[in-house]
């Protein structure tokens, strides 16, 4: 918890401490997980402008690499990250799936893994949490307000980062956007109704094009 505007339910193993205006979470190992967080993204995303332009794995086209100056961010802001407890959807008798359509090609199915909820700007929000059958790797893909004028118009992913304690960091300054905003060959997953938000979240990768 860095604000007031991003606020979570967390479990006990964190505790809740206020400092000044911020709100830190300290969790069981004793370790500030947004400690040097401004530092990690910088790494990451210098890390991923690399990628783009020099891995033969690149989403862009020749050409593009060729004049690749970087991705476009919104500028790194914790208030956007937050650390709490994903509760998990039952996997008995059976797990709960979902189908999400893509943007071409046959639909993908997911098995629906859990639930995030907090508060942004006074409002709640949910994501939802999907794990491929037979895969481990957690997806989540959202779509909010700024898909309408500036990131990708059909939604974009986020990385979720496992902490010590068994809960998680969501900071949305790691959304990114799927491999279609970069090349239309690419067949992405659309984030379903249930993860489109209400708000905008203005952090993270910004539309490419």
């Amino acid at each position: 918890m860095i604000s007031n505007r991003l606020l979570l339910s967390i479990s006990g193993l964190c505790l809740f401490l206020a400092a000044g205006k911020m709100d830190l979470i300290f969790c069981a190992d004793g370790k500030n997980p947004m400690e040097q967080r401004e530092e990690e993204l910088k790494a990451f995303r210098e890390k991923r402008d690399r990628f783009f332009k020099a891995d033969p794995q690149s989403p862009l086209k020749e050409k593009e690499r060729k004049r690749f100056k970087g991705l476009i961010y919104y500028p790194i802001d914790l208030k956007y990250a937050a650390v709490g407890k994903i509760d998990r959807y039952p996997t008995e008798p059976k797990s709960l799936y979902v189908t999400l359509s893509t943007r071409k090609g046959p639909e993908r199915r997911y098995i629906k893994y859990g639930r995030f909820d907090f508060k942004l700007e006074g409002k709640k929000v949910t994501l939802h949490l999907y794990r491929p059958p037979g895969g481990s790797e957690l997806f989540l893909p959202f779509k909010d307000k700024t898909s309408e004028t500036e990131t990708h118009r059909e939604g974009r992913y986020l990385h979720i980062e496992a902490m010590p304690d068994g809960t998680v960091l969501i900071d949305f300054n790691r959304a990114y956007n799927p491999a279609c905003e970069f090349d239309e060959r690419y067949t992405c997953p659309l984030p379903p109704p249930e993860n489109w938000l209400d708000v905008a979240i203005q952090a993270g990768e910004k539309r490419f094009r």
